[in-house]
């Protein structure tokens, strides 16, 4: 019998062991996950910022020129 428990209790050790390990792999995929949400959000947020500035940008220069081309070299 008492054969039986120091293997049970290696067992036990080794699946605790295990289940540290993927818990540990968890909280890294979810922080991996949350920062790509949040990379995502940002990026999203910035393209609407620009385009809400080429937009006015864009009224602006149709304001002051009749046929504007949005070529904005100079020329």
């Amino acid at each position: 019998m008492g054969k039986g428990l120091l293997v049970l209790e290696s067992e036990l050790a080794v699946a605790q062991k295990l289940i540290a390990t993927l818990e540990a792999e968890l909280v890294l995929y979810k922080q991996k996950y949350r920062d790509e949400v949040d990379n995502n959000e940002y990026k999203t947020k910035y393209r609407e910022l620009l385009d809400s500035h080429w937009d006015w940008k864009m009224k602006q220069k149709s304001m002051t020129e009749l046929n504007y081309d949005g070529d904005e070299t100079s020329k």
